[in-house]
């Protein structure tokens, strides 16, 4: 038979049933005196309940009361659950509202819509909440239980709340203070422990804590009373610390208090008293345990802080140095317990100190306020001028004050601390402790005086700041009216375009610029945008810019184009500030438009700097390579003279040399690397000698006009290439006229203004002789006009021109030191103006060139050449005019050559050479050594070896490089033929010609035959020549296998072989040679000396080494020496 289910009274019996244990769980009196049943309350349901709710928490204290609606989720509340979670008091709330308090990580453990349906709440949980009104967090305590239905169904949570912050705050503080023990514990930093037995009124304590407190200690542990541990607490500390313990007694709280305790010498010493309480069962006090923490570097350095923070606080409020240092001085002084602390001003010339301000420990002690000598407190003033500290524990110790101590104890200084205040490294002003005892001052206490040293300096300076912005504002309303002043001053005379406008653009105000600039009077634009003297280009833009600056942004190098009045445009660039609150836009505008075009102008000549530098390194090498061509075509030219069709042949490769050797001078013209003869010349007259020339290269039907300004000054430039200039100029205006026109070259004086030179900044101001070159053809355009002097480019069809004859006329222009500018407009013709520098020299008349047949001679001639190629090619042409040559591979065989006495008439060198000695160097001490010597000096790019400043250094011979026969048969002919003019003229001093027989006392030389063997080309070449120089048979190899050949084959007298040679030594040849033929002289040369040769101590008999280089002297030496040995 199933029972019957309960009735409402007997589910309302269980329900406060329920509530009656939870609230005995959470520790409070819940008998039937306070949750009775009421008789009878079944009918009235729901709102008893309530009732009884309410009455229970109220009655419990501080205990709220719920009860939740499993089915709506509806939580029926007490007015203390209201007080508890901070919301408006109500009856019924939403779960879900109260559930929002609490904090997100604490959700899960406090019940959930969730784990009410499944009736799975826990009966006890702890969380935390966010107080609805304060925003407080608060640790909240919740006990429930489910209320089930006859199937064990939860249609109810009841239960009660409430607020446990206060103990778990004491929960942490207990267990921080638990932490804070251990770490002392580990780190070594207690100093006693304690056990007060609170019933029998005794204190027992451990020897360390007796050493903390003070006290005599003869044993590991003694008994204390209260009284006596009171008396050793610093009498500020003491209430605080009685208090905290009787909290603790009272409420339980763990004890943690911070005090300081008396020392045996009179001194305190910081501690932390840590303890907690122990209660019997009836819950009264036990015992009372604890330890003792030494805290006292910690609270000292908070004490600093502390002082520095009341200093700093404290100097706000002051204005002088004086009353800053002492304030901060008193402060320090009452901080570190001394007799005396104070400030004064340094006199470093008088080595005196005014103390200006000094705080006293009391009405006893003697003040200081005055003028000291440094001297009679002792030696320390030297320490103090270095920014040093003075730290004196004891002035009868320490040497520096032991002198003084009389004068010291007259003030009652046993210790001294002096920190020096430096302003730029020089010794200002000081602050001084002073103590009546000996005091070891610490590192710290030393640390906190600098620290107060730099807020004393930082406050002085602030002050001094602060005078003088006072003294600044005094007259601030002067300045204002003199700023007023200078703006409107600005706004009348600046340069640039300055506008006030409403923020759509129209103008309010305008300055003067506008009108001088623009041409646009004030009266002609206020009231008016900028819109109508925009360029139609720029228009969509400006605008656009103008609507950001009306939403607040700023404008910043914006630029366009506006309109002259006269029609023209000028670029403006410009920055501007919207002021939205007052509803204005504030503008200025940069005319740019010059400063654009030098720009251009700038990028366009860093451009041909750039082409200029790479076709000047290629034009070196090609012109290097031309002359070995041109110079063996010239020499097959006179092998097939009598072939017809050879002979053409090579005269049209020799073209071709020539073009390109043209081709590379004009790369070096542009590049302005070409070796320059400038000299002072009248350009009248040198385009006047042209006359003939121009008419037969441009023809009959171009007119040709000569227009030359009288008093024309001079110029200083090379003739030659001027000339060539000229002529370029003028080709290219006949072809721009096809054939028909007019060319007018202009000769005048011209002057180039600081004006030009900013607006062509490649133009240097001063004056100049100006050439111009003028033409009626079909002109150029604008970006034509631009690129007129790149090398390579041309308008003309392919084939009619290289595009480099205006490139070499803008190299000559700026290595000449002048200016080159083109005006040209299509179909109106062109005009070239070249100007030149102003010469104040003479007239130098130009030497003639020296004409008719070519002819050679039979002077000695000194060739030095490193290319052999190139060697050779120049060689052959000499010998085929008949000079007697000799060939050097570098400049150091070049000079020993010529300090061995040889006679030498010429000496023909490239510039550039291998090795440490230079050409020019060479050729300056071969003229030392032979004055009627002549030097033609030959090069393909002459660097700066003999050209500087673009120019030939004076009185140097430069044959450029590629160079015809007949060119270097004139040039050579004609620096001897000035040599044999100038010797004519000199009084004739007879010289015997150098003869071999003669050289170091042989008066009967025996003609050799030497096998000579060197693997180096040059070296051989020049080697063999030396030795049928002086007259001897020479075989010439290049291998060890080669001369073992050659003596097997034939009888040598001599052996002449280089130390290193490919596969085997000259030595072991040397030595397998003497073997071979008895009675062969060995000569080796080598840069290492004799040392070479040894090989176990043996030699080889009369072998002779030959240090490398050698001269031709010393040649001759080696074969003295081997003679002599037969």
């Amino acid at each position: 038979m199933r029972p019957s289910p309960p009735t409402q009274e007997q589910l309302l019996e269980a329900e406060v049933a329920r509530l009656r244990r939870l609230l005995q769980e959470a520790g409070i009196d819940a008998g039937p005196a306070v949750l009775g049943t009421a008789p009878a309350a079944s009918a009235q349901g729901s709102a008893w309940e309530q009732g009884e709710l309410l009455r229970i928490a109220q009655e419990a204290g501080g205990i709220g009361a719920f009860a939740v609606e499993i089915a709506t989720d509806i939580m029926s509340v007490t007015p203390e659950f209201c007080r508890l979670f901070g919301i408006d008091e109500v009856e019924s709330v939403s779960a879900a509202q109260i559930e929002a308090l609490i904090v997100a990580e604490d959700r899960n453990v406090a019940s959930s819509k969730r784990t009410r349906l499944q009736g799975k709440a826990s009966p006890h949980a702890e969380y935390r909440i966010h107080h609805a009104r304060t925003g407080e967090l608060r640790w909240i305590s919740r006990r429930a239980e489910f209320v089930r239905d006859a199937q064990g169904r939860a249609v109810r949570l009841i239960g009660v709340v409430q607020d446990v912050t206060e103990r778990r705050h004491a929960e942490d503080a207990l267990r921080a203070a638990n932490e804070r023990i251990q770490l002392a514990l580990n780190a070594g930093a207690v100093l006693g422990t304690w056990v007060w037995d609170i019933p029998a009124v005794r204190i027992t304590v451990d020897e360390r804590f007796s050493r903390s407190f003070g006290l005599a200690s003869e044993s590991v542990s003694q008994e204390v009373t209260p009284e006596v541990l009171a008396a050793s607490i610093h009498p500020e500390d003491y209430p605080r610390v009685e208090a905290l313990v009787l909290q603790t007694l009272e409420q339980g709280k763990p004890l943690r208090a911070e005090l300081r305790a008396r020392q045996f010498d009179g001194s305190y010493l910081w501690l932390e008293a840590n303890g907690h309480c122990e209660r019997d069962t009836e819950g009264k006090p036990l015992r009372f345990p604890g330890v003792l923490l030494n805290i006292d570097e910690r609270k000292r350095a908070e004490l600093r802080q502390a002082v520095l923070a009341e200093i700093g606080e404290r100097l706000r409020s002051l204005d002088s140095t004086a009353d800053i240092a002492g304030e901060a001085m008193e402060r320090v002084g009452r901080h570190f317990g001394v007799l005396r602390a104070g400030y004064g001003r340094v006199d470093v010339s008088q080595g005196l100190v005014e103390v200006e301000r000094d705080w006293v420990s009391g009405p006893d002690v003697i003040r200081v306020v005055g003028t000291h000598r440094f001297a009679d407190h002792g030696t320390y003033f030297e320490n103090l001028k270095r920014g040093e500290p003075v730290v004196i524990p004891d002035v009868e110790a320490d040497p520096r004050t032991a002198g003084q101590v009389a004068h010291l104890r007259t003030y009652g200084v046993r210790a001294l601390l002096d920190v020096p205040l430096c302003e730029q490294g020089r010794l200002v002003a000081l602050l001084f402790l002073h103590h009546r005892e000996v005091r070891p001052w610490s590192q710290d206490e030393i640390h906190f005086m600098n620290t107060v040293a730099d807020r004393i300096w930082v406050a002085s300076e602030r002050v001094r700041v602060m005078a003088d912005l006072r003294r600044a504002n005094e007259t601030l309303e002067q300045r204002v009216a003199q700023r007023t002043r200078e703006r409107d001053r600005i706004w009348n005379v600046s340069q640039d375009l300055q506008m006030v406008s409403d923020m759509e653009g129209r103008f309010i105000s305008a300055n003067p610029a506008w009108t001088a600039i623009l041409g646009w009077t004030q009266e002609e634009l206020l009231g008016k945008t900028t819109t109508w003297i925009e360029h139609p280009a720029d228009h969509a833009r400006t605008r656009a810019e103008v609507a950001r600056l009306a939403e607040g942004h700023r404008t910043v190098a914006f630029e366009n184009s506006m309109r002259h009045k006269n029609g023209s445009y000028r670029l403006l660039s410009w920055m501007a500030v919207p002021v939205p609150e007052d509803g204005l836009l504030y503008a200025v505008a940069r005319d740019i438009t010059e400063q654009r075009q030098i720009e251009e102008q700038l990028r366009q000549a860093q451009k041909m700097e750039a082409v200029g530098n790479l076709t000047g390194g290629v034009a070196h090498d090609f012109n290097n390579l031309l002359q070995i061509i041109g110079g063996n075509l010239q020499l097959l030219e006179r092998d097939v003279a009598t072939h017809e069709r050879a002979l053409r042949r090579v005269q049209t490769a020799l073209g071709a040399v020539e073009r390109g050797a043209k081709l590379a001078s004009q790369l070096l013209a542009f590049s302005r690397r070409q070796p320059l003869q400038p000299v002072a010349l009248h350009l009248g007259r040198l385009v006047r000698g042209m006359d003939d020339l121009l008419r037969r290269s441009l023809g009959e039907d171009i007119e040709v006009e000569t227009v030359v300004t009288g008093g024309l000054w001079n110029t200083f430039a090379d003739p030659n290439q001027l000339e060539n200039v000229i002529l370029n100029l003028a080709i290219n205006a006949r072809d721009a006229m096809t054939g028909h026109g007019r060319l007018t070259i202009e000769a005048s004086n011209a002057m180039l203004d600081e004006r030009y030179a900013q607006l062509h900044p490649e133009a240097v101001p001063g004056e100049y002789v100006m050439l111009a070159v003028s033409d009626t053809g079909s002109g150029m355009p604008p970006e034509v006009v631009a690129r007129a002097f790149e090398p390579f480019f041309t308008t003309k069809s392919e084939g009619r021109g290289t595009g480099l004859g205006l490139s070499m006329v803008y190299g000559f222009v700026k290595q000449s030191g002048g200016h080159v500018k083109i005006y040209s407009e299509l179909g109106h013709g062109t005009c070239v103006k070249v100007y030149l520098p102003r010469a104040f020299l003479s007239e130098t008349h130009r030497p003639e060139t020296v004409e008719g047949p070519i002819e050679g001679g039979s002077e000695t001639i000194l060739v030095v050449e490193d290319d052999a190629a190139v060697r050779a090619t120049v060689v052959e042409m000499l010998s085929e005019l008949g000079y007697r040559i000799l060939k050097a591979v570098d400049a150091q065989s070049a000079l020993a050559i010529v300090q061995s006495g040889v006679h030498v008439d010429l000496l023909l060198t490239d510039v550039v050479m291998p090795g440490p000695l230079r050409s020019p160097d060479m050729a300056r001490e071969a003229k030392a050594l032979l004055p009627d010597l002549e030097v033609l000096f030959t090069s393909g790019y002459s660097e700066n070896a003999i050209v500087h400043g673009g120019r030939l250094d004076p009185g140097v011979h430069l044959l450029s490089k590629p160079y015809r026969r007949e060119d270097l048969a004139r040039k050579v002919r004609g620096l001897l033929n000035v040599r044999q003019r100038l010797a004519a003229q000199s009084p004739r001093v007879e010289r015997e010609p150098f003869r071999p027989e003669r050289a170091h006392g042989l008066d009967k030389p025996r003609r050799l035959r030497v096998l000579l063997v060197e693997d180096d080309e040059d070296i051989r070449a020049s080697a063999s020549e030396l030795l049928s120089f002086l007259g001897h048979d020479v075989l010439a190899v290049e291998s060890a296998e080669e001369a073992r050949g050659a003596l097997v084959a034939d009888a040598f007298d001599v052996l002449f072989t280089d130390v290193t040679l490919p596969g085997m030594s000259g030595v072991e040849l040397a030595r397998e040679a003497v073997r071979r033929r008895a009675g062969l002289r060995i000569i080796i040369a080598s840069g290492h000396g004799s040392a070479v040769l040894e090989d176990g101590g043996a030699r080889i008999a009369g072998v002779v080494v030959l240090a490398k280089p050698y001269a031709l002297s010393q040649l001759q030496r080696a074969l003295e020496q081997v003679e002599a040995s037969r």
